[in-house]
């Protein structure tokens, strides 16, 4: 069977079964659509996607079947009550897939989909009402907006205009309805997270106790309780995660019994209410962080203190076969044919390559560049060469960057911290533009400026923190070294 048709259906289980499972009950599924894999595939496939949630004694939850049904909610401004309308923006963070951009989002009233509508909004509005995807994100994610059409964000410095039209939910049946007024609530069910279908019901308050503490508002003061208490416990024992997405799904996810029910905040309410919690920087990234203090790259939740890594003299550089392609497609790109100087600027001197195995990569490469030359079109290929071409030289600088702290060892805390975070961050959005750049090259139509320009950001971030790590390379190798 083909790897697409094997793909298919292991998103389709990931993206859809609504019960907990083992890694037994995924094999017998992948079996059952006629699709064998082994143990150690099932685990693998598991561990590397991003809607599975890992619960004890070898079960695991799939993000479909740990949100569906679950209530959350938010509260309309002023702006929104205006315009009989509803901005989603980051409001279904993390009950949504995050891989979906929040405009193309279903919301289901009385039976019947709401329609949506272009409506206008500050700049700062806007930027408030996404900023859960990240500080670094929000002016892409809200540029990328329909409503935006004709606007390029490259052109205009990454800078937003004052004023943004984005496309937002009409509430006008339930306005019809219901006297809604600023201040009351929207409550929300996911109906299907594969979908992104998601029901929505209004949560008035009583107008005659406006000025009054109710029920409702003691018990949500306490529902604020406990989500400042759950996220500071994941501070300390789960660190800062790979984005503020990934911190709250945890968080929703492990204390769902207390957090989603009738009487349920907001995050936006949250942060607003909180004296502990804030976005901090993490590197070039943001994160929920306990407020006032560094988000720190080690912490209990992925270092041993007492632990120190010996230095790895034969410790061999690999890159994956799809990133090996591309050097290929780059080489013929510039018009290049010795596939012994390819084989160099991918393995650069700085990398340790047995002999034997220097030959086989060679003899790989060969096979593989006879295989992509048969189907190359240089002239299809040059709105991609330049930006290909651009973010393999970086690819190359940071991979052997990483590679030699790897090698040296030494205690990793003793590497500068926000240092090591901008590394770490910058390999990780440079393998994901490697990635589209292989498998989706279609997607990057039209947006080779922006990437360009993006690639020279990260070049900067690079240069300004290659100086202090490898520094402190020197001083662990320095250290390595024994008198006798």
């Amino acid at each position: 069977m083909k790897n697409s048709t094997k793909t298919m259906y292991v998103n389709k289980f990931f993206r859809a079964f609504p019960e907990e499972f083992t890694v037994k009950e995924f094999i017998r599924y992948m079996s059952y659509v006629d699709c064998k894999i082994t143990k150690k595939e099932a685990e693998d496939l598991i561990a590397a996607s991003p809607y599975i949630f890992e619960l004890e004694e070898g079960r695991y939850q799939t993000r479909a079947g740990a949100f569906t049904n679950k209530l959350f909610s938010v509260v309309l401004s002023e702006e929104e009550c205006a315009n009989k309308c509803f901005l989603p923006g980051h409001r279904c963070v993390p009950f949504v897939d995050q891989e979906v951009m929040s405009y193309s989002l279903l919301f289901i009233w009385n039976n019947s989909v709401l329609p949506t509508k272009i409506v206008e909004y500050s700049k700062e509005f806007a930027l408030d009402h996404f900023s859960l995807y990240g500080e670094e994100y929000e002016s892409q994610y809200i540029a990328n907006d329909p409503g935006m059409d004709g606007f390029e964000l490259a052109d205009n410095d990454f800078e937003l205009p004052m004023k943004v039209k984005l496309t937002s939910v009409d509430l006008e049946p339930l306005f019809e309805r219901y006297k809604i007024e600023p201040g009351d609530r929207l409550l929300f069910t996911v109906e299907n997270w594969d979908e992104g279908i998601i029901n929505v019901s209004p949560c008035l308050r009583e107008k005659s106790k406006i000025l009054e503490l109710t029920d409702d508002d003691i018990k949500r003061n306490q529902w604020y309780k406990v989500i400042e208490k759950a996220l500071k416990e994941l501070f300390k024992t789960r660190g800062p995660r790979s984005s503020i997405e990934e911190q709250l799904a945890d968080v929703f996810f492990e204390y769902s019994d207390e957090l989603c029910t009738r009487f349920c905040g907001s995050v936006e309410e949250f942060l607003k209410k909180t004296k502990a919690v804030s976005m901090e920087l993490f590197g070039v990234e943001t994160r929920l962080w306990n407020a006032g203090e560094t988000v720190p790259a080690m912490g209990e939740w992925n270092y041993d203190n007492e632990e120190e890594y010996g230095f790895k003299h034969n410790l061999v550089y690999s890159v994956p076969d799809f990133v090996l392609d591309e050097f290929i497609k780059d080489h013929a790109f510039q018009k290049k044919n010795n596939l012994e100087e390819l084989l160099n600027e991918v393995f650069p001197a700085c990398f340790f390559m047995p002999p034997e195995h220097r030959q086989d990569l060679l003899l790989h490469i060969i096979n593989r560049n006879d295989i992509i030359l048969s189907n190359y079109n240089w002239f299809a290929d040059h709105q991609l060469g330049d930006i290909r071409h651009k973010a393999l030289l970086l690819y190359t600088k940071i991979n052997g960057l990483i590679y030699e702290i790897d090698r040296i060892g030494g205690k990793f805390n003793s590497y500068p911290q926000q240092e090591l975070v901008i590394l770490i961050q910058l390999y990780t959005h440079l393998s994901k533009l490697m990635e589209t750049i292989a498998f989706d090259p279609n997607s990057l139509t039209g947006e080779t400026e922006t990437i360009s320009v993006s690639l020279d950001g990260m070049e900067f971030n690079f240069e300004d923190i290659e100086g202090a790590l490898r520094n402190a390379v020197a001083v662990c190798k320095k250290n390595d070294f024994t008198v006798i």
